[in-house]
């Protein structure tokens, strides 16, 4: 009987060592993602370029209202209560003009991101699953959102897939 477990131990230990080599972590950023591949940052030209005019405007705007709050802030001393009555509420009506413009663009701007962003996740999906098998890993994490407070750089897989992904971008522009 003993000599039957001295024979099966070694084949007991050496089984969590293989377990533990086939359960490879890693991880990507998928924020870096976004920002560094081509597709990427092809989408954020693209979103500056759509909302380019309007965020011009707005600029225009919120000088304008500077202008005139600053005019105003001069000339109170010499307007009646009725003028500075009047001027002050011109100046809040355009002020809250102002605000509602901008909120809407950044509701815009923040879904045409969004659109532009789960594009290039559905293309990121089959990348990470390709570079999961080809490199072994049994589960790749999102790196901020994954709740690890610390993760070895090197399993690290956010390069690999900007890569692929890339590559992938330019196979299609052809």
């Amino acid at each position: 009987m003993q000599r039957l477990v001295l024979l099966i131990l070694p084949f007991l230990l050496m089984t969590p060592i293989q377990a533990a080599q086939s359960g490879v972590l890693g991880y990507v950023n998928m924020q870096k993602v976004i920002d560094e591949s081509a597709s990427g940052r092809q989408a954020q030209q693209t979103l500056e370029e759509k909302f380019k005019d309007e965020r011009q405007a707005l600029a225009k705007e919120r000088q304008a209202i500077g202008q005139l709050q600053q005019t105003l802030e001069k000339d109170k001393v010499l307007m009646s209560q009725k003028e500075l009555d009047k001027k002050t509420a011109e100046i809040q009506k355009r002020i809250k003009a102002f605000q509602k413009r901008l909120t809407q663009l950044q509701r815009e701007m923040s879904q045409e991101e969004n659109k532009l962003a789960n594009r290039i996740l559905e293309s990121v999906s089959a990348i990470i699953t390709t570079v999961a098998k080809d490199k072994g890993v049994s589960a790749i994490f999102e790196r901020r959102q994954s709740g690890l407070l610390y993760m070895d750089e090197g399993l690290d897989l956010t390069a690999e897939v900007i890569k692929r992904l890339d590559a992938k971008t330019k196979k299609r522009k052809k």
